[in-house]
């Protein structure tokens, strides 16, 4: 197994240089004059509200666990383009995110039982744009995380709070989606459903990440709560696999499962913070890890967006854009190598390395290398149909692939190109495929950065 060692500078200021013996030590930095917007010290998190709001986040701090020394990392990057990063930041902030104060209208809003808990918050516009998702939070946490944020990410992390599934049962995690109106735009009391799994996880990892960074426990104590939540109703106790929601969207008796869903970091930052649980998610970590590989080994090197208990492509029949495809690897999937690149860049695990250079290697095969050759689905077993062009996330997967290895690594300068001068679609309000764009930029130009050994 080959590493990448990393030094760590600094916590608001770490310059980080990707080295191995066949390449020509890449930057990996992230300038952080230009990585971030923030107005708020990141050292220092300081929302405050009422005991109504929800978390009360102060100035207050215990010490960050910064690695004095090197950090660990795996994959192998191109040199990033920082400049470029932010301006497709800056884009999507603009074209996605909004705050209380910039929407709410309604005099009658003022006094009511959701003002204090919403004002001061801001919210990602769902493909309507007056909705939102719990999913949408969870994109935004990490990206406004990792370009340092701190605002934003306060502000996201409230609007979360404000709409728990039930705070009463200690279900802290937001109703997967918020209907917005006229009066108080995406900022109202009619919230919609249970929980949605993958959003779940992508906040608690934000917080986890935040905490580990800044030492505020507010972060930690939140983000217990909801690895606490989703363990007693998100996991199926038989098979340890993540469902795809609490409650009614478990699907066939919780044994459908989307692996896009299936966050590895997660689960690694459940074994260290949510102690009380480390070894049942070590349980879950090493039975998704299990599964995720039998999955793959039937098929042509990818995933299926669905898959029943068995690893067998199923229509979920919840209504997902590919679902009802059964057999393809589609708008679900592309998730899935951003969790496992992210999981081997930090951790190195042989079993991530495994499954990526498998789905790599397929990626490459099928491209001949030339990222714009990419396709908006592929069948997960048999001949590879005709498909229509892949938009900048499915680039943003394969692209991610190929930092697996030296070897692969060769064409990530070319797809980073690419990816990077791709501007998001005027025409469409669609969240999905920009949020995508945005954290595989991210990944792929190492704005990925641990602030500590795990």
């Amino acid at each position: 197994m080959k590493k990448y060692l990393l030094p760590v500078l600094g916590v608001t200021t770490a310059m980080l240089m990707a080295c191995s013996d066949e390449s020509s030590s890449p930057s990996n930095a992230v300038d952080p004059g230009i990585a971030s917007s923030a107005s708020v010290d990141p050292g220092l998190p300081a929302v405050s509200s009422d005991a109504n709001s929800g978390l009360v986040l102060s100035s207050e701090s215990s010490a960050p666990v910064v690695d004095p020394g090197a950090s660990t990392y795996y994959a192998v990057f191109p040199t990033p383009n920082q400049l470029a990063v932010q301006t497709m930041y800056n884009n999507w902030i603009a074209k996605f995110y909004v705050t209380y104060e910039e929407e709410v209208t309604n005099p009658a809003f003022i006094g009511s039982v959701m003002q204090p808990k919403l004002e001061g918050s801001a919210r990602i516009k769902f493909d309507a744009p007056l909705n939102t998702v719990s999913e949408g939070i969870g994109y935004g946490l990490l990206i406004t995380y990792f370009m340092k944020d701190w605002e934003k990410f306060n502000r996201l992390f409230k609007y979360y709070q404000a709409y728990p599934v039930s705070a009463a049962d200690g279900l802290f995690f937001m109703k997967w989606k918020v209907i917005g109106d006229d009066m108080n735009g995406g900022f109202s009391a009619d919230a919609t459903g249970g929980s949605a799994t993958d959003a779940d996880l992508d906040v608690m990892t934000a917080l986890f990440l935040a905490y580990g960074e800044t030492g505020n426990v507010e972060y930690l104590n939140y983000a217990r709560g909801i690895a606490g939540a989703i363990y007693s109703t998100e996991v199926n106790p038989t098979t340890h696999l993540f469902m795809p929601g609490n409650d009614g969207l478990h699907m066939n008796d919780g044994y459908v499962y989307n692996i896009s869903y299936f966050s590895l970091v997660a689960l690694r930052l459940a074994i260290k913070y949510d102690t009380e649980r480390s070894a049942a998610w070590q349980q879950v970590l090493d039975a998704t890890y299990a599964y995720m590989l039998k999955v793959q080994a039937a098929g042509n090197g990818l995933w299926p967006d669905w898959s029943n208990a068995d690893g067998i492509p199923t229509n979920p029949e919840n209504g997902s854009s590919t679902g009802k495809l059964n057999n393809f690897y589609g708008l679900e999937g592309v998730r899935i190598p951003l969790r496992i690149m992210w999981d081997y860049n930090w951790f190195g695990d042989d079993r991530a390395k495994t499954m990526a250079e498998t789905a790599a290697n397929f990626a490459f095969t099928s491209t001949g290398g030339d990222i714009t050759k990419t396709l908006i689905k592929y069948i997960y077993q048999g001949e590879q149909p005709t498909a229509g062009q892949g938009g900048a996330h499915f680039r943003g997967a394969f692209c991610s692939l190929w930092t697996v290895n030296a070897a692969l690594s060769a064409n990530t300068a070319a797809c980073n190109d690419v990816i990077l001068n791709t501007p998001f679609k005027a025409t469409n309000s669609l969240y999905f495929e920009p949020s995508m764009q945005m954290l595989y930029t991210l990944f792929i130009n190492g704005y990925f950065i641990k602030y500590w050994n795990y």
